[in-house]
């Protein structure tokens, strides 16, 4: 495989700033995708997929469109400004067919018109709902499924009752349509709302954190289509430092294959992953990087609170993510070599809470049972990333 070949494949099986499309570059989640196609199996079933920010949903949901056969795949984007009328006139736009006439005359030719479904969705009726049930049930030929991602983005909650209301009309009125909302939350009623009739017909899908397995999945297969060969200890150290975040894994694999490739070798070494780290840190976006500045300022010229911030991001993580005082106190104690009492350490997570320390970090609970997560998921692998750089 020539250098040229090499530079051209890196583009597409590791991707960092882009969501994946292409079912050929996915890995992991099977797990995930069998629930959403169960769900669509299923008749009168829907579906909502939920979890942090940065797992992988919106790489998941393309490809749902990309996958998923016999099936006509409707994919929208939710915005802030958007509302009930204007995502499902979104939603129609996408929905194009073409139909065919006779001509008029001797020997005239058939004539075909593409005709868009959105044209037949008047936003000023007063059974805009129902509108929608009724044209769609009129494809019984047609399976449809339409995805609407970043479903966080719709806070206003009359938009996410009248969602949850078609949902519920779909499920006992239309067989040939499934939904799949898509969003970053903890929990669904964070999401939609608490509606006690969806409990029925709407499937709830949690995305977690990429499993070591997953991980270990993207680098190999991604390492293999480039013919570039990785150490156990590599392929480990950079799973350790993604954290369970698919855009990690693939933004150090990409900047370390850069290295390889440009010095044509073919393997991926520890002094690769080093310049990896660098070039991820660099191209971190500013957010981060801010909201980390401000955690780790400090007056004097100890590293005190920069320790903080890196124990914070080596504790043990309890199954929500979240991590407690006494975990903090150990990794502080571990990497510092000091002893510390618990309420000194509780100041210090109290403060990375605080807008003044960038928020970086939120308190969940009080007393015995007080845990603590990163506020921005993403911002554990960012630190971790810092703890090894150069």
């Amino acid at each position: 495989m020539t250098k040229q070949e090499r530079e051209q494949i890196l583009k597409w099986v590791f991707t960092p700033t882009a969501p994946i499309k292409k079912e050929e570059f996915f890995r992991g989640r099977i797990t995930q995708l069998k629930k959403i196609c169960e769900a669509i199996n299923e008749e009168g079933q829907h579906a909502i997929l939920f979890g942090e920010r940065g797992v992988g949903k919106t790489s998941l949901a393309n490809i749902m469109t990309d996958s998923i056969t016999n099936l006509y795949p409707i994919k929208v984007t939710c915005n802030r400004g958007d509302n009930f009328k204007t995502l499902w006139k979104q939603a129609f736009e996408q929905v194009q067919f073409s139909t065919t006439t006779k001509g008029l005359g001797f020997k005239a030719e058939d004539i075909v018109e593409i005709v868009n479904l959105n044209k037949s969705l008047d936003e000023t009726s007063t059974t805009f709902s129902s509108d929608i049930i009724r044209l769609l049930g009129q494809f019984d030929n047609l399976k449809f499924l339409f995805i609407f991602d970043e479903f966080d983005n719709i806070t206003d909650r009359e938009v996410r009752k009248l969602f949850a209301d078609l949902i519920k009309s779909f499920s006992d009125n239309n067989t040939n349509t499934t939904i799949v909302l898509v969003g970053i939350a903890d929990d669904v009623d964070k999401l939609i709302g608490s509606h006690l009739s969806l409990e029925r017909c709407l499937k709830q899908v949690r995305m977690p954190r990429m499993s070591e397995n997953e991980s270990k999945e993207i680098i190999d297969e991604g390492l293999s289509k480039l013919s570039i060969k990785i150490t156990s200890q590599v392929r480990a150290n950079i799973i350790e430092f993604a954290s369970g975040f698919p855009h990690y894994i693939h933004l150090l694999c990409k900047y370390g294959c850069e290295v390889v490739i440009r010095e044509e070798r073919d393997e991926f070494n520890e002094s690769d992953l080093k310049e990896a780290i660098n070039r991820g840190i660099e191209n971190t976006n500013e957010q981060l990087k801010s909201a980390y500045r401000k955690a780790i300022i400090g007056l004097s010229t100890t590293n005190k609170w920069q320790d903080v911030v890196f124990s914070c991001a080596e504790s043990i993580l309890d199954e929500f993510n979240c991590f407690s005082i006494s975990s903090a106190l150990s990794s502080y104690s571990k990497r510092t070599g000091k002893t510390v009492k618990g309420n000194s350490i509780s100041y210090n997570l109290n403060q990375l809470c605080l807008k003044e320390r960038g928020m970086i970090l939120e308190r969940l609970d009080t007393g015995l049972n007080t845990r603590y997560r990163f506020t921005n998921p993403m911002m554990m692998a960012y630190v971790k990333l810092m703890i090894n750089s150069n």
